[in-house]
This record gives C-alpha cells, structure tokens and sequence, in this order.
C-alpha cells in the first residue's frame, strides 16, 4: 500500500476560508513574537545606558522617547526573525492537534501549503516596508537630537567649527563649480542655520565666498538663504613681474569685490534635506530610496560610497529575507509525527534565526574586506536561506522522510555490535 496520500481534484485551490484562519493564526502569532522581542532590545537600550544616564545634565525623559522613537527601527529589524518563530509557533500549534493531518488529508498539497504563506507573507513584508521605508526614518530623525539631550551633549559634529560638506555643481554661465559647504546645525524642519560656503572654479580658484544666518529649503529644488553676505573673486593681471625670464605673460592675481549684503538670496544646490539626513542616521535606518540618492551624491564629489551601497543593497533584498524565513518555517508542521514539543521547535528557530543574522553579518564585512559586489553580498544569506528552505521541503514531502533516518541508526548499531 502507498504511503502516498492521494490528492484530490482541485486540491492546489485553498479555500478563502482556510486561508483567512492560517492568516489569523500566523498574524497573532508573529505579532506576539514582534512584540516580545521589540520590547526586550528597548529594554536593553535602556540599561545600556544606565552608567551614563546617572550622571548630571543627562534626562531620562528625553531618552526615553529617544527609545520609543527607535522602535519602528527595531520593528523593521526584527521582522525576518519574527517571521520565523512566529510561523513556526503556528503551524506546530496547529499541526499538534491534528487539523494539518486534516488538512493534508483532504488534499492539501505541500505546493498549495507554500502558496498559501507567501500570499500571507506578502502582508508582513508590507507591514516591514512601511515601517522600514516610511516611519523609521522620519523618527530616526527625531530620535538623534533627543538622544543628544538625553545624554548631555549636542549633535556630533564632524568639527568644532560644524559640518563640512563637498557640494559639485554645473550651470551654463559658470561651468562646474565646488563647493565646501560648512553649516552649525540641522534642524528637525529641514533648516540650516550659521551656513558657509567657498565655491571653485574648475581650476581650483576661488570665484566666491557666502554666509547666511539661515536656508530654508524649497521643495522647487533650491535654497532660500536669509540675511547673506556675499564676496566674489575675479582674475587680475599683475603686469610688474613677468613668470619668468624667457616669457612676457604678466602673473594673475585674484582680486575680490566689496562684501554685499542681502537680506535673501536664492542658491541652487545639489545638498537637499534627504542628502543632509545621512550625516545624523546610520544607513541602515535610512530609506532605500535616501540610500540611493545619498550614494549618487557621495559618488558625483568623488567620495567613497561603499557602505551606503551595501545597505540600499540589503534594503532591496530584505522583503524576499522575511519571504524566505517563513518558508523555513513550513517543514516544522510536517515533523509533529515523531519529534518533541512546541519549545524544541520555537528553539530551532531561534537558533536558525540567529544563524541567518550571523551570516547576513559575515557577508556585509566581507564586501567591505573583499569588495565583493553589494548586491552579491546581500543576496548570497537569502539564497542560502532558500535552498536550505526548498531541501527542508523537499525532504519533508517524501513519502516517508524519516526512513533514512531509521536506516541510519539500524548501521550505526550493527557497527557498533
């Protein structure tokens, strides 16, 4: 007799019905999850800082909603894992009494088992972008300066004089232009206050010099700039003293206008509040698509983008990680037949989560050491992920998987006899 179960007709078409109670089931149980890990890193958070939180001129207060701003960061962090133990907690719940043999019973294929929670998977990868591309960022952002005065100091600043910036620009009247830019401060609405800048020409020559007291940035795609001060240079000639003996071409000096005050001025600028957010919020907390214009600005004034490109490349990868996770999570119903409890599962999913966080980890250092690709070292923890997930299934849709186990251990005993 075939240990095979026969499928029946339209078996591969999941009723709404059953669908909606493994939604509800693997919705509450991932929520659960999510819950209790979020709540334990903030809690973490916390006594971290205890030593420092206990001297004067630090508040509780404000790092406490530093706190409570960082969560969504925590929410987008730990959804992979959630994912995992909570679909494992529910699908073992529910294959311990029973109603998976049912299901099967009745011609529920292992294919029509794996659309069924990609389909309410794609709920929780919508849940993790939201948090992950819309809210982390904009409390991010709030959460830092709160941080600073939670812990007594300001905003770090790459200097005591205030941040320093490369700014490339072109126009058809002036050619390329650079620009370093130095401002004290960026605030919560997007302006920047004590702003500086020398601008160059492509020679290297320094054609003007602008302070403004504020910039307000306009959505237009330019700078509003307040009570300004404004010096431009122009070349001279200086025809006392040739460059040399054998040449009669006079030396050029660089000459500068009197200083003109203005109480507003327009500046065209690549710089804009999405750019200015990566110099306050890690990249990885920053959105994908803050990354990738962050990245396209680091790299058009020649300077190194190797990190924020790794992180637009995990944050591309990210929703197929929570995918993949909870496709792990689908062989663990198939093995209620002959292993132990709920708790030795939910621990092999912890620990299969905490392997994957090991590698995606590993393999972020190793582009930076190795400079292998981004997108090759973000992708590569996934796609272990799903071979290892895709064997699992496999294995566990076999007629009688656990056999080769069974003859595994009847050699080992005639060895040992």
């Amino acid at each position: 007799m075939s240990d095979r179960i026969p499928v029946r007709p339209h078996a591969d078409k999941v009723p709404a019905r059953l669908l909606r109670y493994f939604r509800v089931e693997l919705y509450k149980a991932i929520s659960f999850v999510l819950t209790a890990f979020v709540g334990l890193f903030a809690f973490f958070d916390m006594v971290g800082e205890l030593d420092r939180l206990s001297s004067p001129g630090t508040s509780w207060f404000y790092f406490f909603v530093s706190v409570l701003l960082g969560l969504p960061a925590r929410i987008y962090e730990i959804a992979p894992i959630a994912a995992l133990i909570g679909s494992i907690y529910a699908l073992v719940q529910i294959a311990a009494s029973s109603e998976f043999t049912a299901m099967r019973a009745a011609g529920l294929s292992t294919v029509s088992m794996l659309k069924l929670l990609m389909r309410i998977g794609l709920g929780v990868v919508i849940i993790t972008l939201f948090f992950g591309e819309i809210v982390t960022p904009v409390a991010e952002r709030l959460a830092v300066p709160m941080r600073a005065k939670a812990l007594g100091y300001d905003v770090d600043k790459d200097f005591k004089s205030g941040y320093w910036l490369r700014d490339t620009y072109q126009n058809d009247k002036d050619g390329s232009r650079v620009r370093y830019v130095n401002f004290s401060e960026f605030t919560n609405e997007g302006e920047l206050s004590k702003l500086e800048y020398y601008e160059f020409d492509e020679q290297a020559r320094i054609r003007k010099w602008v302070r403004a007291d504020s910039a307000d940035y306009n959505p237009q795609g330019f700078w509003t700039l307040k009570d300004v001060k404004v010096q431009t240079y122009f070349d001279g000639n200086n025809p006392t003293t040739p460059t040399s003996q054998s040449s009669s071409t006079p030396a050029i000096t660089i000459q500068a206008s009197p200083i003109q005050t203005l109480p507003s001025m327009r500046w065209d600028s690549n710089l804009n509040p999405v750019l200015l957010t990566g110099l306050f919020v890690e990249p990885d907390r920053m959105s994908a698509w803050q990354l990738y214009n962050y990245s396209r600005f680091l790299k058009s004034n020649l300077q190194n983008a190797d990190n924020i490109d790794l992180a637009f490349a995990k944050k591309v990868m990210y929703p197929f990680a929570v995918l993949i996770m909870m496709m792990i999570s689908l062989p663990f119903a198939y093995l209620h037949f002959r292993s132990g409890g709920v708790s030795v599962k939910v621990f092999a999913g912890i620990m299969i989560g905490v392997a994957f966080h090991l590698v995606n980890n590993l393999f972020s250092h190793l582009s930076m050491v190795a400079k292998l690709p981004p997108f090759l070292s973000a992708s590569v923890p996934s796609v272990i992920g799903f071979v290892v997930g895709m064997g699992a299934l496999w294995w566990v849709s076999q007629p009688a998987p656990w056999r080769m186990i069974d003859r595994i251990r009847s050699s080992l005993r005639r060895s040992r006899a």
